[in-house]
C-alpha cells in the first residue's frame, strides 16, 4: 500500500476521501473524533500547497437527496478547526465543481456534497468514479471507516488516479495489524453490544491469538441462552444459537460469560438482563489487571440508561488505567469513553466500527485491497488519466 509520503504532491489537485460520517443533531456535530483524526493528513496536504477536494458520506440517504444530511455543516466545522476558509457545495457531479477547482488557489479546500445522495456510490459504479477522478491528479484514501465497503469513492476510484493511503488509514492498518500479528501477552478481547452476528467472525479469527474473551452486553444473552440458561425476556439472537454452541465448544477455555447480572424486573416475575453484575465485573477486572494488550468493542449493558451503565463504566475505567496497550472501537464504546472523560487513557481509538471488525476478522477490505493492487499500475506524476 503506497503511503501519502510517497506521493508527489506539490501544486497538485488531491481528491481526499475521508469518513466524516459523524453523529449530528439539528445540523450540529455531537462527536468530532473522526474529523479530528483526519487533520494530520489535511494539514500535510496544506503544507504542500495542494488543492484539496474532500469527499465524504453522511448518514444513510440511500441514493436520494436528504437536505438534513448536507455536508455543509461538516465544512463549517472543518473551517472552524483549521481556522481557514473551506468552500462547500452540495453537488457531487456538476460542471460548477470543476470550475470552482480551477478558480481555487493552491492551499484551498473544497468539500463536495454527500456521496450517498448518488446511488452510484454504493454500487461502486465505474462511470461515477471516473467522473470524480476528473477533479484531481491524485487520490488519497483516509477513510478507514468505509474501507470495508466496495464503493465508488473507495474502490473503483483507484482505477483512474494514482492512489495512496492517508495517515489515518495507515495508522489504523498498522495498529490493528499489530493486534493480529504480534500483541504483548496476556492479550484480552472485551466484546459487548447487541449482535453476536457482528462479532462471530472476529471471535473465530482471534480466539487462537488471545488469552481470554470477556463477553457482555446482549451478545452474552445469546451465549447464555444457547447454554441453556434462563435469560427471561432479554434481547438475544436465536438464529445464532448453533454458532454460539460451536464457539463455546471450540473456545470454551477462553470465553468468559457473565456469572450474574443487573435485571429490570417486569410483570409476572419476568425480567430483562440489562447489565453485567458485580461478581462478573470483579471477575473481568481480575483478568484485565493482568493484561498487556486489550481490545474492546461493544458496551457491557444498556449503558444509555445510567441505571445500567455501571458495568460498562467499571470496565472502561480499568481499561483506561491499564499500563498495557489498549485499543477500542465502535461508536457506542468510543462515545461512552468520551462522555465519561476516559478517552485520554486509551492508547488507540479506532475510527472504524464495522470496518475494524471486518479487518480484525480477516475479511476482505475493498478500499485497502484497491490501494494494494494499484501499485501494479505504476502511475507517474505526469501520467494523464483518460
Amino acid at each position: 500500500m503506497q503511503s501519502i509520503r510517497d506521493a508527489g504532491l506539490n501544486n497538485k489537485r488531491v481528491l481526499l476521501r475521508v469518513d466524516f460520517n459523524v453523529p449530528m443533531e439539528d445540523k450540529k456535530i455531537i462527536d468530532d473524533n473522526r474529523i479530528a483524526k483526519s487533520l494530520t493528513t489535511i494539514k500535510y496536504l496544506l503544507d504542500r500547497k495542494t488543492k484539496i477536494i474532500i469527499m465524504t458520506h453522511l448518514g444513510k440517504p440511500d441514493g436520494t437527496i436528504v437536505p438534513s444530511l448536507s455536508t455543509v455543516p461538516l465544512a463549517q466545522e472543518l473551517a472552524k478547526v483549521l481556522k481557514r476558509k473551506v468552500y462547500a457545495t452540495d453537488h457531487i457531479i456538476h460542471p460548477s465543481i470543476l470550475t470552482k477547482i480551477n478558480e481555487m488557489d493552491y492551499g484551498d479546500i473544497l468539500m463536495l456534497g454527500n456521496l450517498r445522495w448518488h446511488a452510484e456510490e454504493e454500487a461502486d459504479n465505474d462511470a461515477f468514479a471516473r467522473e470524480l477522478a476528473t477533479y484531481a491528479d491524485i487520490y488519497i484514501n483516509d477513510a478507514f471507516g468505509v474501507s470495508h465497503r466496495a464503493h465508488a469513492s473507495v474502490s473503483a476510484i483507484t482505477k483512474y488516479l494514482p492512489s495512496y493511503s492517508g495517515f489515518l488509514l495507515e495508522s489504523e492498518v498498522t495498529t490493528l495489524g499489530l493486534l493480529m500479528k504480534n500483541p504483548f501477552r496476556p492479550f484480552v478481547l472485551v466484546l459487548g453490544g447487541a449482535k453476536v452476528k457482528d462479532k462471530a467472525s472476529l471471535i473465530k479469527n482471534f480466539a487462537p491469538k488471545v488469552d481470554k474473551i470477556l463477553i457482555g452486553g446482549a451478545i452474552a444473552n445469546t451465549f447464555l441462552k444457547a447454554r441453556g440458561e434462563d435469560i427471561g425476556e432479554s434481547l438475544y439472537e436465536p438464529e445464532m444459537f448453533e454458532k454460539c454452541e460451536e464457539m463455546l465448544k471450540e473456545f470454551g477455555d477462553k470465553i468468559m460469560l457473565p456469572e450474574d447480572s443487573v435485571k429490570q424486573e417486569l410483570e409476572n416475575g419476568k425480567f430483562n438482563i440489562l447489565d453485567i453484575g458485580p461478581k462478573t465485573v470483579q471477575n473481568y477486572i481480575s483478568v484485565l489487571n493482568e493484561a498487556r494488550t486489550i481490545f474492546w468493542n461493544g458496551n457491557m449493558g444498556h449503558s444509555e440508561d445510567e441505571k445500567y451503565a455501571k458495568g460498562t463504566f467499571d470496565i472502561a475505567t480499568v481499561i483506561s488505567k491499564s499500563p498495557g496497550t489498549t485499543v477500542i472501537a465502535g461508536g457506542d464504546t468510543v462515545g461512552f469513553v468520551d462522555s465519561h472523560n476516559l478517552k485520554s487513557g486509551i492508547d488507540f481509538i479506532s475510527t472504524g466500527g464495522g470496518a475494524t471488525l471486518s479487518f480484525l476478522a480477516g475479511e476482505p477490505m475493498p478500499g485497502i485491497d484497491a490501494l494494494e493492487n494499484v501499485k501494479q499500475m505504476h502511475f507517474s506524476d505526469d501520467e494523464e488519466i483518460i
